[in-house]
C-alpha cells in the first residue's frame, strides 16, 4: 500500500484509465468545471473511476471502487467555462469510503501497486509479439501504414499500455486494472490478444472472399439466353 488520501472523483462510462496513460477529456458540466478548476488551482489530482455498465445514475453501488489518480498536464480553456484537458494516469487506488456526493463525488482512497511485478522475459516477449501482430493485422485490414511501435521496457508498463489500447469491453479492462499481479495481467492479455488476432484474421478472410466474388463479374445476374 502506498498511502491514503482524499480526492475528488470523476465517474465516467466506457473509460478505464491506467497509470502512465495520457487521455483527453472535455469538461462541460458545471460540477466538473468546479472540480477541475480546484485541481488546477491547488495542483492536485482527481480520481477517474468507471461507472458500471448500464448504470443510469451515479451511486455508491454503480461506481467501481478501483480507479486511477489523474494529474492535469495541459488545459485549453473554451467559452462558458468549458475546457479541454489532457490528464495523465498516475497511481491506482481503492475507494474505501465515499465522503461527499455534491456538487461532485469525493472519496477516501488508498493507493496500491502490484504485489507481484517480476515478469519472466518469455511472457513479456509473448505479449509484445502478439501486440505487434494485432497492430500489423489491423493496419492491413484498414489498408493503413504499418505503425511504428515503441513498447515500454517495463512489464508492468507494457501491461498497462496494452490493457488501455486493446479493443475490449470496459468491464474487462476494469478487471485488468484491479489485478494486483503483473504476470497475471500479462497472461490475461495473451488470451485477449490471441482472440483479437483471430477475429482480425476472420475479417481479412471474409474481405478476401467478398473481393473474389465481386471480381467474378455478374455471377448473380447471368444474361438471358437469346
Amino acid at each position: 500500500m502506498l498511502g491514503e488520501m482524499e480526492i475528488p472523483l470523476f465517474p465516467l462510462p466506457n473509460l478505464v484509465l491506467f497509470p502512465n496513460i495520457v487521455v483527453p477529456l472535455h469538461i462541460f458540466e458545471e460540477r466538473y468545471k468546479l472540480m477541475i478548476n480546484g485541481c488546477i488551482d491547488h495542483d492536485e489530482p482527481f480520481g477517474l473511476v468507471l461507472l458500471r455498465s448500464g448504470a443510469e445514475e451515479e451511486t455508491e453501488d454503480t461506481i467501481h471502487r478501483v480507479g486511477v489518480t489523474a494529474r492535469i498536464v495541459e488545459v485549453e480553456r473554451l467559452d462558458e467555462g468549458r475546457m479541454n484537458i489532457l490528464c495523465e494516469g498516475d497511481a491506482r487506488f481503492r475507494v474505501f469510503r465515499f465522503i461527499q456526493q455534491t456538487p461532485f463525488w469525493k472519496g477516501s482512497v488508498e493507493l496500491f501497486e502490484d504485489k507481484e511485478q517480476h515478469v519472466p522475459q518469455v511472457l513479456y516477449d509473448q505479449v509484445a509479439e502478439l501486440y505487434r501482430s494485432v497492430a500489423e493485422a489491423s493496419a492491413r485490414l484498414s489498408e493503413a501504414e504499418q505503425p511504428e511501435l515503441n513498447l515500454p521496457e517495463s512489464g508492468t508498463d507494457l501491461s498497462y499500455m496494452v490493457s488501455y489500447v486493446l479493443d475490449i469491453d470496459s468491464e474487462e479492462k476494469q478487471k485488468l486494472l484491479e489485478m494486483n499481479s503483473t504476470p497475471e495481467r500479462l497472461r490475461m492479455l495473451v488470451a485477449h490478444l490471441t482472440e483479437t488476432l483471430q477475429k482480425l484474421e476472420a475479417q481479412r478472410q471474409y474481405r478476401d472472399v467478398v473481393a473474389k466474388v465481386r471480381g467474378n463479374g455478374d455471377l448473380g445476374n447471368p444474361h438471358a439466353k437469346k
